[in-house]
Parts: C-alpha cells; structure tokens; sequence
C-alpha cells in the first residue's frame, strides 16, 4: 500500500520538477506514458473514426499526501479511482492509462464523454459534501480527434491538446475544445459558456475552449 502511495507521489514530483509551478502535472505524466506506450484504442473509436479523450487529476494532490500521509493518502485515491471508473462504466468509455491520480479515458461518442465528465463532478461534488474533512476536486479536459487516419499524427496532437485543455481547468470545473464543443452542442442539458481563447504549451496556434456546466 504504501509502495502505490509513494510511486503516486513520485509521479507527481518528478512531474513538476518538468514543469515547475505547473500544478497540473498528473496530466503531463499521463500524456507522457500513452505518448510512449500508445495504447490500443479500438474500443473508443467510433464508426467514422473519431474518438473523445478525456484527461482528469486531483487539484492538490501534493498537498494532500504531505498531509494526511501514506495511509490516508491511500483511502482517498481509491475513493477517487473508484468514482471515476463508476463513472465510466456507466457511460460506456475505456480507461486508457492511470498514472498517479491522473486518468485519461477515451470514448467512441463525443457526448458520452461529455455526459461522463459532468456525472464524474456530480459523484465527487456528492462525495466532499460527504468527507468535508477532504474534499476531492478533480479537473478535467476534453477534445475529440480522428484516431485512424494517421495514428502517430493522433498520438501526436490530440493527446497534447487533450492534455493541455485539462491542464487549463481548475479543480471542479470540465473544459472542452472548440471541436468538442461543436459536435455536441444542442444535446439535451449540455450548456457550455462562451470560451475563451488560450495559448497551449506544444500547440502552435491560440485554441478556443469552453466551460461546462454541471451543477
């Protein structure tokens, strides 16, 4: 228990000595292994070719650890890893890679991945109201991209822009791209803000991204 507690911890330092006041480095560490180790996205790909990719960590996890400890530490992971998976089981994804408290899940249907990110802050939202003594708030990032056209091209640039747009959010709150945000507007209780041009660390051009609203 206490060798999984520390290799999150590890992750999660060794992420931010690459990023220095990047807070957001479970999501680096995550978009770094499936750049190496490229997973088998079968499941997720949709008819066309498209898939969703969803990225998510805890805000604080540092902190958290140094606090609570190992032991303590450890309760809270599961109680998080246990919400996300629920979660998507219940919308149809695959989980792709866990590193540390950082998950990347892929989807077949864009507005699955949507649905799942909103029920995933709902179930955590419920869980803190729970355990005030330690809340979990989580963010979360999403795009959508062709997977089969050209995989190292996907491997490429979507998992990056995935990861970046995460990499903008702040605990509790879901960001989507422009492209996400396009294919699924409209549905049924999606409500998403304005956006918001952002520079993203990798990505050459300013990408457009949206809040989603789930309370």
């Amino acid at each position: 228990m206490k060798l999984v507690v520390e290799k999150a911890l590890t992750l999660k330092l060794h992420a931010q000595g690459i990023a220095s006041n990047d807070v957001k480095t479970s999501i680096e560490t995550v978009a770094a292994a499936v750049e190496r180790q490229q997973p088998d996205l079968s499941g997720s790909v949709a008819p066309d070719g498209m898939v969703t990719l969803m990225f998510s960590d805890m805000e604080g996890f540092t902190a958290m650890t140094e606090r609570l400890g190992d032991s303590g530490a450890f309760k809270v992971i599961q109680a998080h890893n246990a919400i996300v998976r629920e979660q998507l089981r219940a919308h149809g994804g695959h989980e792709l890679e866990l590193q540390g408290d950082g998950f990347l899940l892929g989807f077949a249907q864009p507005l699955s991945g949507v649905r799942c990110a909103i029920a995933i802050q709902r179930a955590f939202a419920g869980y803190s109201a729970e355990h005030r003594e330690q809340p979990i708030r989580v963010r979360i990032g999403l795009h959508c991209g062709q997977a089969i056209k050209d995989r190292d091209k996907f491997f490429g640039r979507t998992v990056i822009l995935a990861a970046r747009i995460a990499a903008q959010a702040t605990g509790g709150e879901i960001l989507v791209s422009a492209a996400l945000k396009d294919v699924t507007q409209g549905a049924s209780g999606l409500c998403f803000d304005a956006g918001r041009s952002v520079e993203l660390k990798g990505i050459a051009t300013p990408q457009r991204v949206h809040g989603v609203a789930w309370p």
